[in-house]
């Protein structure tokens, strides 16, 4: 594991949060993780289709696509030759699931060694363990909730007899994330988590900053990560939008989420969230009507939705950049409520400004796209800087160059990021 990992997982979900002061957790290191594209993530299956048969076709999609961090699940058959490779070629990093119902923790113990402690961030407990399938289980008749408590217990025991949280943090298990109730029934696994994973889906198809209960991320720290383990670091570890798109239905459509996907990174980067996962990289099949089959940033078929190239060229743009304070010589002058803005700074500390309105592109109810009119917005720049560029992540690489007069540029905004940074 890096030096940037183990900061990330346990500096804090934003620079005011002391672990220190968090009952399990040890001491942070300096400042929390700043580097956008460190806290990127996916969702894949590498040991099941359509991964497995077109395993060359993912590794080439998944080391263009820029995104580093997998978050899969841990079961003893599992080719790891495979996941090496990705390591190997691509630096690939791993969030490993674990669960009572795959494995034993001797087994997972042999896994992480059989891996290699440098590959994996983090392991992470129980995924929805309030599911019908786990509830369904033999092993969950003691009670589901028991259950992964105590295997919650075990996981951490063995991890902690051989490695220091630093070395290889303990995710929380997750619950479903449309029953925040089931919260309480995990909280005796609190004190064996370092970090609390949260699934937070929108349930209604709404817009990435939407302040909507069981939809808005501050309703699923308030009741998934706090409910659970209160100003803990959060991850989270699954999130998306379903490309099956019904009048009144909570999937969008391609067009729709391609806008979304990278409001959705930069706006959790915002909140705090250390990483991101999203749910998934590869459509799972190709039944129109099975909503399962159809979260990935690809089609079943391997072509790439518009959401994978947004996703792409928004980690481009934003390569080696780090968060910065406000106080830059790019700042949003507009004044209005739906505008959202991250500042960066590049490896030369030359200042980047993300900037986006928070407004809703997708019709539920039509289940059809929103045309959102371009808005004009002043950016305050500083004296020296003569003209700025910027680029789109939804369009292509390209960038647009604007001048500056009397220490402002417009630039106009409808629902696509947009990245600026002075000319060189």
């Amino acid at each position: 594991m890096t030096e940037l990992d183990r900061r990330m997982f346990l500096a804090g979900a934003a620079a005011a949060v002391l672990l220190k002061q968090t009952p399990g957790l040890a001491a942070p290191l300096p400042g929390p993780s700043d580097l956008f594209t460190d806290s990127v993530g996916v969702n894949v299956h590498i040991s099941s289709e359509p991964y497995a048969s077109n395993f060359d076709r993912f590794h080439d999609l998944l080391a263009t696509s820029g995104i580093r961090h997998l978050r899969d699940e841990l079961r003893p058959s599992n080719d790891l030759a495979r996941w090496r490779l990705l390591n190997e070629r691509s630096n690939i990093l791993f969030n490993i699931l674990v669960s009572p119902a795959t494995n034993t923790v001797p087994e997972m113990m042999a896994y992480i060694d059989a891996l290699g402690l440098a590959r994996i961030t983090s392991i992470e407990g129980q995924n929805e363990g309030d599911s019908p399938w786990f509830m369904s289980l033999p092993l969950a008749k003691p009670g589901w909730s028991n259950v992964v408590v105590d295997y919650q217990r075990e996981v951490h025991r063995a991890l902690r007899e051989r490695y220091t949280a630093e070395q290889l943090p303990l995710l929380s298990p997750t619950v479903l994330n449309w029953k925040p109730a089931d919260v309480a029934l995990l909280r005796g696994a609190a004190q064996y988590s370092d970090a609390v994973a949260i699934h937070s889906y929108v349930q209604k198809a709404q817009e990435p900053e939407t302040t909507d209960d069981y939809a808005a991320m501050s309703w699923y720290l308030k009741n998934m990560r706090d409910a659970f383990k209160a100003g803990a670091p959060a991850l989270v570890t699954e999130i998306g939008y379903c490309n099956v798109v019904k009048p009144g239905s909570a999937g969008v459509g391609e067009v729709a989420s391609a806008l979304y996907l990278p409001r959705l990174l930069l706006n959790n980067f915002r909140l705090g969230i250390l990483r991101t996962f999203l749910y998934e990289f590869w459509d799972g099949g190709t039944d129109p009507n099975e909503g399962e089959h159809h979260w990935g940033l690809l089609r079943n078929d391997g072509t790439p939705k518009p959401g994978y190239h947004a996703i792409r060229n928004l980690l481009l743009a934003l390569q080696g950049a780090r968060r910065a304070g406000d106080a830059q010589p790019l700042q949003v002058a507009t004044r209005a409520l739906e505008l959202k803005h991250i500042a960066f700074q590049d490896a030369e500390g030359q200042p980047i400004l993300a900037v986006w309105r928070a407004v809703r592109c997708w019709d539920v109810a039509k289940a059809e796209d929103i045309i959102v009119p371009m808005l004009p917005v002043e950016i305050a720049v500083d004296g020296r800087i003569a003209s700025l560029v910027y680029n789109r992540p939804n369009d292509a690489n390209g960038w647009q160059r604007v001048p500056v007069t009397d220490g402002r540029a417009t630039i106009p905004l409808d629902g696509r990021v947009t990245i600026l940074r002075p000319t060189a």
